[in-house]
């Protein structure tokens, strides 16, 4: 099974939310990122590590992955770090659809998975695809 396919299948066993709306979302309004190893849904938030809440109501400087699924070698959070178009101060995601937000400052994720606190040159290809 793809990670693609894995996560389809995850969004519909465990939420309401149609994968097709999810998806669509993310090509407006996020990042989708697709490999035969990786599938992951993005879109920038902001997060308040005094609250761990987030909000679209203030500047950006989370990236949120409501959504991933990877091949048992693939690590999606290396993936992630790598072609998010720009850094900000925190990744967070929601673990097996708990409400509990899993906030993690960037620089930290980025140098445990090799990146050394930035995204690497890659990812400025991705530039502009985030609204």
């Amino acid at each position: 099974m793809t990670p693609f396919d894995k996560a389809i299948l995850w969004q519909r066993e465990h939420t309401t939310e149609p994968f097709e709306d999810l998806l669509a979302w993310h090509l407006r309004h996020g990042l989708v990122f697709s490999t035969p190893t990786v599938f992951l849904l993005a879109h920038e938030t902001h997060y308040s590590p005094e609250t761990n809440t987030m909000t679209y109501d203030l500047p950006p400087n989370t990236w949120f992955v409501p959504l991933a699924a990877a091949t048992a070698h693939a690590n999606p959070i290396a993936e992630f770090l790598r072609v998010a178009t720009r850094p900000h101060a925190w990744a967070a995601w929601c673990r097996h659809n708990a409400e509990r937000i899993h906030a993690y400052p960037w620089s930290k994720l980025a140098a445990r998975v090799g990146l050394g606190g930035t995204t690497s040159v890659s990812s400025v290809a991705f530039e502009g695809r985030v609204s």
